[in-house]
């Protein structure tokens, strides 16, 4: 009888058991774990995700503001209307606006940069020029293109010499600006960026310099200047050393200096300093201002006492 009863209880708990597995819920075994660190997912594969989100942008190299091209070169003849195009793209995370104006620029003798109104120096081409816009805003992440057109008027004197001016972009940005003491103050800071418009007729070839002067008197600050001329047609972009050679031993030193340009008929002082590890001696100095292999090499010689 017990070994009836029993059996009973055995059939009847296979029934109950089969019975829960029909009613279509999760079986309890967990499914082994993807390792997606280390799974690459394909777009389409059963573990793909229909909507995944956006990668964050890669703005390692791209941040702030960039305006390009920095310089502008026309070469139109007489009569001839030409454009190009200057574009901003604001890679900040905040909207930039610009304002849009042109002054007239010379380098003096050191190469620093001197601005007057538009239109008011010999060489100027800022009447030339037409701007679309004087007022731009650019959003984040978003690039502008500024057109720029030029007409040159039709007469041989326009095209008798090169001409320029320049393009400023300026915008304006405030701050507060905390002390230690809690006082608040706003502080406007203005940053503009210069794109260099020149206009340079096709027929204007000629390239040449000159030194004019070769200055070594103040040699007890190891101090020498050499002025040179652009006595061509067009701009020229320069180079320059100085050698000595010392007299008694024949050891040379070479002082390069970086390139600097030089607008037709402007002069330029470049100024080498002679390093303190050069001992006193007598010696054999030579400047030389190169302005391309196309350009005569311009070289002076002096003897002189450290």
């Amino acid at each position: 009888m017990k070994q009836l009863m029993l059996l009973l209880f055995l059939l009847f708990s296979v029934l109950f058991i089969k019975a829960q597995d029909t009613t279509g819920k999760k079986s309890m075994i967990a499914r082994p774990a993807i390792d997606t660190s280390k799974t690459r997912m394909t777009p389409g594969s059963p573990f793909a995700m229909k909507n995944p989100a956006k990668p964050a942008a890669d703005t390692g190299n791209k941040r702030g503001l960039t305006i390009k091209p920095s310089t502008i070169d026309f070469k139109l003849n007489n009569g001839q209307t030409g454009a190009a195009h200057v574009f901003i793209v604001n890679h900040l995370n905040k909207k930039k606006q610009f304002s849009l104006y042109l002054m007239d620029w010379i380098r003096d003798s050191l190469g620093v940069h001197v601005y007057t109104a538009p239109g008011t120096t010999e060489r100027s081409c800022a009447r030339w020029i037409k701007l679309e816009r004087t007022f731009v805003e650019v959003d984040t992440g978003q690039t502008v293109d500024l057109p720029i057109k030029m007409q040159v008027p039709d007469s041989a004197a326009a095209t008798g010499e090169m001409k320029w001016t320049m393009l400023f972009l300026e915008t304006t940005e405030e701050q507060v600006v905390e002390s230690p003491t809690g006082l608040k103050t706003n502080v406007t800071n203005k940053v503009r960026v210069g794109v260099h418009l020149y206009q340079t007729p096709p027929s204007l070839t000629y390239k040449d310099v000159k030194i004019l002067s070769f200055d070594h008197a103040d040699t007890s600050a190891r101090i020498c200047h050499i002025t040179c001329q652009n006595t061509g047609t067009v701009q020229l972009e320069c180079t320059g050393y100085l050698e000595l050679s010392n007299i008694a031993t024949g050891d040379k030193t070479k002082i390069d200096v970086p390139m600097f340009p030089l607008f037709p008929e402007q002069r330029r002082v470049v100024e080498f300093v002679i390093p303190d590890k050069v001992p006193k001696g007598k010696y054999s100095l030579i400047g030389v201002i190169d302005a391309g292999t196309d350009v005569p090499m311009e070289a002076a010689q002096e003897m002189i006492d450290i």
